[in-house]
């Protein structure tokens, strides 16, 4: 039986919950253009899926992983296990955004992100990809002795019941954060049980409408326990007690880097924010260095002060007259390095594109500065355990 504590009233996790429960029930009123939400969706998505990855040890750096989808170069990614495991962890996110409004967090569902998580890695893989462990496992450096492995099947199905049971309000949050807790503490699979134990708290927090895949009410849960691994590998070990003291240490740990999180990235619903502090500076250091001339540049800004821009919208940033064909031809240029993409197939409105070019590691310095990254762009990892 999965019990939920009950925080003192006056305590600072009640005051966490109450201020997290006003968040979510606060309309966001976006001035950011659905093109340039996308795309933050997608930096997101690199972010939680690399910060997942670098907690369990792996050592791409955001700069790097960044560097090598621009350079699109397809077969040194599928041969980088490292690449290769942030990929399908990117992967197992996009399948939760599809599924989650209209599936329960169940075994089935469970199972399915495990096996998108380890599917073709080796050493970060898990021969029974999908499957529960058929051994018994251990944590390196902890304590907690793992429950027997005839023993996960039941007490996986109690945790899907704890998840899928109705709660008030309070309960929600509180049992979000039990579920991470509980999870780990019976580690259903052979490996690959810190990554999908993050995929499904991030599922969690969709379902339950804290994280909204198709509207602008985004953030990483992995931020929370990415900047100090050893405070998120204490937190746990300390709850494996069991002690109310323990559980509530928890869930005041995890709500409140939660909360945190939420209030850095609702700047992003707003677009002087986005366009000032994010992109107009990332495309001014490309022109300053040499990347786009000074043309580029101008219709870049204009695309994002506009949102979208035709060709009559930029044929005054020419220094003299200019053919509707020269102004066609220097669209197309920029549809083809990467840094403008139509509204739609066979459109003539643009907007200004960011992902797989040199804007994407520009922006993501950006955001740093901002404090709104878990990780520095160019910061190694060092190993997990979890």
């Amino acid at each position: 039986m999965i019990k939920t504590p009950a925080p003192n009233y006056n305590s600072k996790l009640t005051d966490i919950i109450i201020q997290l429960e006003h968040l979510r029930g606060r309309s966001v009123s976006s001035t950011t253009s659905r093109q340039v939400f996308v795309q933050l969706k997608n930096l997101f998505h690199i972010i939680e899926a690399l910060s997942s990855a670098r907690i369990e040890g792996n050592h791409t750096t955001l700069a790097g992983f960044v560097e090598k989808r621009v350079q699109k170069d397809q077969i040194s990614q599928a041969k980088d296990e490292s690449m290769k495991e942030i990929v399908n962890l990117m992967q197992a996110l996009d399948f939760i955004d599809e599924h989650i409004a209209d599936t329960e967090v169940d075994k089935s569902f469970t199972l399915e992100l495990h096996r998108i998580v380890v599917d073709g890695l080796a050493r970060e893989g898990d021969p029974n990809a999908g499957s529960y462990r058929d051994g018994e496992r251990s944590i390196a450096g902890s304590d907690h002795v793992l429950p027997s492995h005839y023993d996960v099947p039941d007490l996986m199905e109690e945790l899907f019941a704890y998840i899928n049971d109705e709660a008030n309000s309070r309960d929600e949050l509180l049992k979000i954060a039990l579920s991470h807790h509980r999870f780990v503490w019976i580690h259903p699979f052979g490996n690959g049980n810190g990554r999908t134990v993050r995929l499904l708290t991030y599922a969690m927090l969709c379902k339950k409408g804290y994280i909204e895949p198709n509207a602008l009410r985004l953030f990483n849960p992995t931020a929370v326990f990415a900047g100090d691994r050893q405070k998120y590998y204490y937190m746990l070990e300390h709850a494996d007690k069991g002690t109310d003291e323990g559980l509530l240490g928890w869930c005041e740990y995890f709500l409140s880097g939660i909360k945190d999180e939420t209030e850095k990235t609702l700047r992003l619903a707003d677009s002087n924010f986005v366009n000032n502090k994010l992109l107009l500076p990332a495309v001014s250091r490309l022109n300053s260095a040499g990347v786009l001339t000074k043309l580029e540049t101008s219709i870049l800004e204009r695309a994002i002060r506009k949102k979208t821009i035709r060709a009559a919208d930029i044929a005054d940033l020419w220094d003299k007259d200019v053919t509707s064909g020269a102004i066609a031809n220097q669209i197309r240029r920029m549809r083809e390095a990467g840094y403008l993409k139509a509204e739609k197939e066979g459109g003539r409105e643009y907007s200004i594109n960011f992902i797989d070019n040199q804007l994407t590691r520009l922006v993501l310095d950006q955001m740093e500065n901002e404090k709104l990254l878990p990780i520095r762009v160019d910061d190694m990892a060092s190993g997990g355990n979890k």
